[in-house]
Order: C-alpha cells, then sequence, then structure tokens
C-alpha cells in the first residue's frame, strides 16, 4: 500500500492489526505511526491501551506480550514499536511470525522498521507481504 492509501484508511477508520512499515525514507514511516499514535484512541483510552516501546530497549517477547493483550474499556490497543531494526532479525523472523500468522484484531501493532528491508526470503517477510 502507499503512503496516501494508508492514511486514507486510517482517517475512514479502517485498521488493520499489523502495520509493518518499512523502508529507506524514515519521514513517512513516522508519519503514519505518529498518525495511528495521535488518532486511533482518545486521550483516555491512551492510558491503558497505548504502548510505545523501542527497539533497542526491548526484545520481541516484550512486544508480543504487550500484542497479546486485550484493551481496557477500548475497542483497540495500539502497540509502536519504533527503532525495531535494531532488533535481531532472527528474533523477529523466529518469534514475530506466529503472531503475524495470527494476530488479534483488537491490537494494532505498528513495527518500524527504518533505513532498510526485511529479508525477502525469510518467512516473517512472505507472511506480511
Amino acid at each position: 500500500m502507499t503512503f496516501e492509501q494508508i492514511i486514507e484508511n486510517l482517517k475512514n477508520k479502517v485498521y488493520h492489526p499489523i502495520y509493518f512499515l518499512q523502508g529507506e525514507e524514515p519521514f513517512f514511516i513516522d508519519q503514519i505511526a505518529d498518525y495511528i499514535s495521535n488518532n486511533v484512541l482518545d486521550e483516555n483510552e491512551k492510558e491503558f491501551n497505548q504502548t510505545i516501546l523501542y527497539g533497542k530497549e526491548t526484545t520481541v517477547h516484550a512486544i508480543l506480550e504487550c500484542a497479546k493483550r486485550f484493551p481496557m474499556m477500548s475497542n483497540y490497543q495500539v502497540v509502536v514499536v519504533r527503532e525495531a531494526q535494531q532488533i535481531r532479525e532472527k528474533d523477529l523472523d523466529d518469534y514475530l511470525l506466529k503472531y503475524v500468522e495470527n494476530p488479534l484484531k483488537s491490537t494494532i501493532l505498528v513495527v518500524c522498521y527504518k533505513y532498510k528491508y526485511l529479508d525477502g526470503r525469510k518467512s516473517l517477510s512472505k507472511t506480511i507481504d
């Protein structure tokens, strides 16, 4: 999907369970992640249902733990993983794959994988496509 298509869907409240944003241009990745962070939940819902993690400070297990929770007093939970390129790609492929195959519909997982792309030969990349 293009940047414009994703933003248009978000404005129309059409949410997907996983947004794996990757590529050389971090501007568009940040714009989409910020839009989701600022607009999906209202201020009261964000306190319990929005989690922002950073690749350097987290693990795939922590991401999955957050993503598998159910929202409290809201329809959605938002989990944003910034700087995900700092997580070992092997860990992403080994552990995140199972969640990508069967995500929770109430969780919106946003993975910001900047400055590069996942290896297209790996299972995770094929499943995301």
